[in-house]
């Protein structure tokens, strides 16, 4: 039976602050101690709204599906913003967008193990959403607001009033799970490595601990 949940958050949190941020930030993390969400964690809460009604390759699909699955002493789990045709799609909002920026998400790995029967996994990216009164938009965001609904879904006659969601590029990255650089094994290996190296497996273990 599994000893403690780990989520892609928790793990993407760690590959995060020990590359860019400090280990007090991780540390909170691990004490699950509430946050007050950025203007992107926001952006990205509207984004996905957005995109589960209006982006025609996901639209009724399965949203937010919750998965699990056991893998050792550990429970892998997550929740899928959207489950179609045997692909696992995730939206994601970000200031600044590179090519390959989500290659190695630890989403990718995790979701696709706990879901095999999925193909792959889609990222659908954008860099530019925002969502304004009319009278706030510019003649060339509507534009492009209306370039992007007409080429999704059409306009079917009706023109926004009251709110323009801006959109901007759709960006696209697909990986299926031999495209990933390591294993499940690997990284939850790595993980248990660390965590031990800076005296932190006991709060992992305790405020992660599986309660059935």
């Amino acid at each position: 039976m599994a000893k403690y949940y780990i989520t892609p958050t928790l793990l993407n949190s760690w590959q995060y602050n020990i590359k860019n941020g400090t280990l007090e930030d991780f540390i909170k993390v691990l004490n699950k101690e509430e946050f007050e969400p950025s203007e992107s964690i926001l952006k990205g809460f509207e984004f996905e709204k957005y995109m589960q009604e209006n982006y025609e390759e996901t639209k009724n699909g399965v949203y937010q599906v919750v998965v699990s699955k056991e893998h050792g002493d550990y429970l892998l789990y997550g929740i899928i913003d959207c489950l179609k045709g045997g692909i696992i799609y995730d939206y994601k909002y970000t200031k600044n967008y590179d090519v390959g920026k989500f290659f190695g998400n630890h989403q990718t790995p995790m979701y696709l193990e706990m879901v095999p029967e999925a193909s792959k996994m889609v990222y659908l990216i954008t860099n530019k959403f925002d969502k304004k009164p009319m009278n706030e938009v510019s003649e060339e965001m509507f534009i492009d607001y209306l370039k992007f609904a007409e080429k999704q879904n059409g306009l079917n006659g009706e023109i926004p009033i009251l709110d323009v969601e801006i959109v901007g590029d759709i960006f696209r990255e697909e990986y299926t799970k031999d495209m990933f650089p390591e294993t499940i094994d690997s990284i939850l290996n790595k993980f248990e490595t660390w965590l031990k190296q800076y005296n932190l497996f006991d709060l992992y273990a305790e405020k992660w601990k599986c309660k059935y």
